[in-house]
């Protein structure tokens, strides 16, 4: 899969261009943090990497981006009609737990500093 793939899939993960809308620097964001180290144990940014993806990752955060965006709405009332916005929030946490729940792997990548504790 190629990052326009990797892209057009998280799109669809994360119904990208439902309101609230993800800019196109949070799926490029997105995008980015999917990229993992590649069976060789070379990094996204070696120019011989072979494209691996872990999506859901980059699904969560999404998922996180979105709520974030309507964190600070509100349930209300008007003319007889209620809009609970909260469920929205609610679908986000979901969706979010739903794709953490999936992440294939923590990879370190190479080059990178090891915690105290490794």
């Amino acid at each position: 899969m190629n990052e326009t793939e990797a892209r057009a899939r998280l799109e669809r993960m994360t119904d990208a261009y439902s309101d609230p809308a993800l800019t196109e620097e949070d799926i490029y964001d997105c995008v980015m943090m999917s990229r993992l180290v590649d069976a060789n144990g070379l990094a996204p940014s070696d120019p011989d990497w072979t494209p691996t993806w872990d999506l859901n990752r980059g699904a969560a955060e999404g998922w996180r981006r979105k709520k974030g965006k309507i964190a600070m709405h509100y349930d209300f009332s008007s003319d007889g009609q209620s809009f609970s916005r909260s469920q929205a929030v609610q679908h986000c946490e979901e969706m979010i737990r739903h794709y953490q729940r999936r992440i294939a792997t923590s990879i370190r990548v190479p080059g990178t500093l090891a915690r105290e504790d490794d």
